[in-house]
């Protein structure tokens, strides 16, 4: 459909051939009507234009709104993960600093909330970093950037674009254009900046190990790093490099190494090394020839045009692999863009930052994993702290009741032998106490006996558990400084550092029971010997009762025994009569006598007997109570400190156990929401 009617009319075909004035001033008419159509349907398309410039596509306005949405959940989250402690030689690195993933994201949230106006001016950025001077990074910069036709004023810019710059800076930007160089930005007219029809800004960094350059790294929408494995051997960097932090391990990373050729057998041995060593296994690796594409531009470029230069030129570019890292970029920029049809310059930008937003939130997620990973290994690694000491007191409880003990059920028994050997001893003085010689000893029974089980009640034993006691002491010492050693050894700012068990601790090193005596060890001797008092009481009075039985007994039979002899003798004027004749009597009385002192001698006998039962039960207390004793001198003295910390801190492991894994969910939650959003997108 014709955008004005006069241009389709005839009042222009009649101008071709004009034939009166009339005619002529009404085709000059119909020319001005029709550049005055032309300059409306001009501006009608301008403002249309103008529209939808400033529309955004409804696609990358979806993808967008969702980075930021899962960019605040992930911000909200850092804190409460990664450590706020400032990096230290000796402390947190940098990447794994709040501080440094807050900066990160902030700049991402900025890319992504820009104004109309500041979308205008909105570019992408390629930053690249030679991880050291033998790196040649300005070299490939140059190779990329300089065309061999340019003029030498245009060459000039971009070879000393270094020193335009301020004395001690670190970067340079260079951006297309064909105005003079302003602050840090350097203007070239270089075809490469537009081959991919975007606003793209080339930034170049000398090697630093400062935190900005750092940032400007991660940030960037394509980061090339470069290595020379000559000078600095690829595992220094990989799987992550932490000094300086660079973006090896994000995604649309490039790492490209110096190689003589792509084809060199040098370059395949490093590539399965990257390919062994890179956690991210979508890491874009080239090899490229820095110095053999500046020979090429140079033979073109300073030389007559040539058809040897010519081939030299196509053969020093082709060998040195450059292309391939426009090919790296371009596969970049293209997998945000998408569709691109009808899409203005400042949407396309809009896009790359989003890609790179989600890589950045990737990143930042896969920082959070490997701070949990560490937190989980710093808890085994407390664990195995714990066990080892646990493992060290179980082997001293066992070793010790071997040692002052021995082993049970054998002859190296040292309680039974000690038992054995006070037995033999008191069985000298028992077998001693006859029933004949109680009438001249029956009040001295209970000192006799009492004094014979103090001589001889496990005298040996108790020396020996004194000088164990005195080990056991040591042994005391010995853990409560492993437990300290431990509970030290976490530096103040480690979740396991906890003043309350310091404190815990010092409370009980302090407490009166704590020391460990003698007596923790003897005492049982002492109660034991101390219970044999009543059965030595009974003796006693059971010698009493024999000696009074035997009296009465004698006595009753000398008694009858007179009696018949009275009576058959008519004495006591014939008062006392029995019945029976005298040698009756005599017989009577002495069978009395004899009875009851044979009853006499059987409960003697049976009454120490009796002790001895008593003293055999007292000894199989002892060994009872020993060995408690002995157990709980180590429960409660020995090893209390050491238990008490171990338990300290096991329960202390548990709860940031419990905490790790909930932040675990966390973090695996973002990375489904992420990684579920990056597939929708994609398959779009």
């Amino acid at each position: 459909m014709p955008t004005c009617l006069a241009s389709s009319s005839g009042l222009l075909r009649s101008a071709v051939h004009p034939h009166s004035s009339h005619t002529r001033q009404l085709t000059t008419y119909a020319v001005r009507w029709a550049a005055g159509c032309r300059r409306t349907a001009t501006s009608v398309r301008r403002a249309a234009l103008s529209t939808a410039a400033t529309a955004v596509p409804a696609k990358y306005e979806e993808q967008r709104a969702h980075t930021l949405t899962v960019l605040h959940k992930t911000a909200a989250l850092l804190p409460r993960i990664l450590p706020s402690l400032r990096p230290s030689p000796d402390g947190i690195s940098l990447q794994e600093s709040l501080q440094f993933w807050e900066d990160v994201l902030g700049k991402v949230y900025e890319d992504l909330s820009l104004s109309p106006e500041q979308k205008e001016k909105g570019v992408v950025r390629v930053a690249v970093y030679g991880v050291d001077e033998s790196s040649n990074a300005g070299d490939l910069v140059t190779a990329l950037l300089e065309d061999p036709f340019v003029s030498e004023e245009q060459k000039k810019t971009l070879r000393t674009r270094w020193e335009a710059q301020p004395q001690g800076s670190r970067s340079v930007r260079i951006q297309y254009g064909t105005s003079p160089t302003t602050g840090d930005v350097v203007h070239v007219q270089s075809s490469w900046l537009q081959h991919f029809g975007v606003p793209l800004e080339v930034s170049e960094y000398k090697p630093s190990s400062s935190p900005e350059t750092a940032k400007a790294l991660f940030t960037a929408d394509v980061p090339i790093v470069l290595c020379n494995p000559a000078s600095t051997p690829l595992p220094s960097i990989l799987p992550i490099s932490t000094d300086p932090p660079l973006p090896v391990s994000r995604q649309h990373a490039v790492l490209a190494i110096s190689s003589p050729s792509p084809t060199h057998p040098s370059a395949a041995m490093q590539a399965a090394q990257v390919k062994g060593l890179a956690v991210n296994e979508d890491l874009r690796v080239v090899f490229v020839d820095s110095a053999r594409a500046l020979h090429g531009l140079e033979q073109l470029g300073y030389a007559p045009a040539t058809p040897l230069s010519v081939q030299r030129y196509q053969d020093d570019v082709t060998g040195s692999n450059v292309a391939s890292v426009t090919q790296i970029v371009k596969g970049i920029i293209s997998k945000a863009l998408g569709e691109t049809a009808h899409t203005p310059d400042f949407a396309k930008v809009v896009a790359v930052h989003t890609q790179t937003g989600r890589a950045l939130v990737k990143e930042a997620l896969l920082t959070c994993r490997n701070v949990l990973r560490h937190a989980e290994l710093e808890a085994d690694a407390v664990l195995t702290g714990t066990s080892t000491l646990r493992g060290q007191m179980e082997e001293a409880k066992a070793k010790v009741h071997l040692e002052i003990f021995g082993a049970p059920g054998n002859d190296g028994d040292e309680i039974a032998k000690a038992v054995g050997q006070a037995r033999k001893s008191v069985k000298v003085t028992m077998d001693s106490l006859q029933w004949y010689k109680l009438f001249w000893r029956v009040d001295d029974i209970r000192e006799v006996v009492t004094a014979a089980v103090d001589r001889a009640w496990c005298r040996d034993l108790e020396r020996k558990l004194v000088f164990h006691a005195g080990r056991l002491a040591a042994l005391q010492s010995s853990f409560k400084d492993s437990a300290a050693a431990l509970c030290r050894s976490f530096p103040p700012s480690s979740p396991y550092h906890s003043p309350v068990l310091h404190n815990a601790l010092e409370r009980i090193v302090s407490a009166p029971s704590y020391p460990l005596t003698a007596t923790a060890l003897t005492s049982p001797l002492h109660a034991r010997q101390s219970q044999l008092g009543f059965p030595t009481e009974r003796l006693h009075i059971a010698a009493q009762r024999a000696v009074i039985t035997m009296s009465g007994s004698m006595l009753s039979g000398f008694g009858v025994a007179w009696s018949g002899w009275a009576s058959e003798l008519g004495l006591a004027g014939g008062y006392i009569n029995v019945g029976m004749t005298m040698e009756t009597a005599l017989g009577v009385g002495m069978l009395g006598a004899v009875l009851g002192v044979r009853w006499a001698v059987g409960r003697w006998d049976k009454a120490k007997k009796r002790w001895w039962k008593d003293w055999d039960r007292v000894g199989e207390g002892l060994e009872r109570d020993l060995k408690d004793a002995l157990s709980r001198t180590m429960e409660q003295h020995v090893v209390l400190v050491s238990e008490t910390a171990c338990s300290g801190l096991e329960k202390i492991v548990a709860k940031r156990k419990a905490e790790v894994q909930e932040l675990k969910e966390e973090v695996q939650s973002l990375e489904a929401e992420l990684g579920g959003r990056s597939h929708v997108d994609t398959s779009q």
